[in-house]
């Protein structure tokens, strides 16, 4: 709808006065994408005068995890959404540009602004998101809510580099992480053509 029809959005709407900010949330990600099991992540509020043509609206934004490979993303007919899609994310260092592409779409955000195709400031709450997943990651071991209870070095390293954009030898980041992860007398199933993989878990720091 206008005033940005036809752009690209983040799946948000407007509060209930019977809901709390993280209900709305909830139900908005649900009407436009589908999504149901998810676990938010505070983000931030947007208050600037100039970020809705519509007049001064405040957005609260989170971060929503949830496992993409078990989702086809779906819209409700009531949403003023026309379809949801997934985006690959992808971050140069050495600009500051986090681009976002879906087959043949390209989406490129230059540093912390806007970028042309996305709706309202739309651009600068990706770019806030992604480097909030990175702060959370590195320093307060989210990594872990995005896996089973016994994982492989492997299966931890992929998502961990792929989310700091960080890459190192898989000896040198059992390493690093030694602290909180420990090993289990568990290994990962196997087939004929790939040796099995001992089985981490973090460690219990209480």
């Amino acid at each position: 709808e206008e005033p940005f029809k036809d752009k690209y959005a983040l799946p948000g709407g407007f509060l209930r006065p019977d809901e709390s900010l993280e209900t709305a949330a909830c139900r908005e990600l649900e009407e436009e994408t589908g999504l149901t099991e998810i676990s938010l992540l505070g983000l931030g509020n947007y208050s600037s005068p100039n970020r809705d043509p519509r007049g001064w609206i405040i957005s609260c934004a989170y971060l929503a995890l949830t496992n993409a490979n078990t989702y086809t993303l779906s819209t409700s007919p009531d949403s003023d959404a026309s379809e949801a899609k997934w985006f690959s994310l992808s971050y140069s260092v050495s600009n500051d540009t986090i681009t976002l592409e879906n087959g043949s779409e390209k989406l490129v955000i230059d540093g912390s602004s806007t970028a042309e195709g996305l709706a309202f400031d739309h651009g600068q709450i990706i770019y806030d998101a992604y480097k909030k997943l990175q702060d959370e990651v590195v320093n307060h071991h989210l990594i872990f809510k995005l896996l089973p209870e016994f994982f492989t070095i492997s299966e931890l390293q992929v998502p961990y580099e792929l989310i700091t954009n960080r890459h190192e030898a898989s000896a040198n980041f059992r390493r690093k992480l030694s602290a909180i992860i420990e090993e289990t007398d568990r290994y990962s199933e196997s087939n004929s053509a790939h040796r099995s993989s001992k089985l981490f878990k973090r460690r219990d720091l209480q």
